[in-house]
């Protein structure tokens, strides 16, 4: 498999540092079932603080890169 990194010195760069699920979908061009799937299965970490899902920029990236840094 290719070990390709993204260059995430410039990636997202219109974002927060944290997201929301609608700003996760717009990122990847995902719809909002496979958002909350990718977040229920801890594919992409998030932290949930009452009823709102915050994922850190940084997750979706590592995501992107197949999961490298996930385990902070």
């Amino acid at each position: 498999m290719n070990n390709t990194k993204l260059n995430t010195l410039n990636i997202f760069t219109n974002y927060k540092d944290i997201v929301k699920v609608k700003d996760l979908q717009k990122m990847l061009g995902i719809g909002r079932n496979l958002a909350y799937e990718l977040i229920s299965t801890n594919k992409i970490k998030s932290i949930k603080s009452g009823n709102i899902i915050l994922i850190p920029k940084q997750n979706v990236i590592d995501f992107l890169n197949g999961g490298e840094n996930n385990e902070r």
